[in-house]
């Protein structure tokens, strides 16, 4: 299996997506639409999140849509070194766009300050799936029900 491999195709939910222009796409890679095609989730994105069944080279294509998973069974693209996770664990968008690591509730402050607020619930809401199996901390790719929150 590799990044990108479907799991199990039962409850998978497989849709056509834009992609957003100059944007190149990984396969494997958790993505987001910002309003103006899909790319690679930064994280600050708060989803729904896709994973992207192909890649995709916006300066070598001539037709910009590509397949994505929004729910289901896949193996997506995680961050090494971020730290291993269980299976039923919950994942996020790491620092890396486009890639897991484990998720981090947000806390928001004792004094009230805004900004830091609502970082914190934005951090959240930003949960892409859970663990289905064991993920060790140098792993490059995890195994998660993408669309199942914790």
């Amino acid at each position: 299996m590799a990044a990108g491999s479907i799991l199990k195709e039962q409850l998978l939910v497989i849709e056509e997506y834009t992609v957003k222009a100059s944007e190149d796409i990984e396969k494997g890679e958790i993505l987001y639409n910002d309003g103006n095609g899909v790319l690679a989730a930064p994280s600050t994105a708060n989803g729904p999140f896709l994973m992207s069944l192909e890649a995709h080279d916006y300066s070598e294509e001539s037709t910009h849509s590509i397949t994505c998973v929004l729910m289901g069974c896949v193996e997506v693209q995680k961050v090494s070194g971020s730290g291993g996770g269980k299976k039923g664990q919950a994942v996020m968008i790491s620092g890396t766009a486009g890639e897991v690591t484990l998720f981090v509730k947000g806390d928001a402050p004792a004094a009230y300050a805004e900004a830091t607020v609502q970082t914190a619930l934005d951090t959240n809401i930003g949960v892409v799936g859970v663990l289905a199996e064991d993920a060790a901390d140098g792993d490059t790719t995890a195994k998660i029900w993408l669309g199942v929150k914790a």
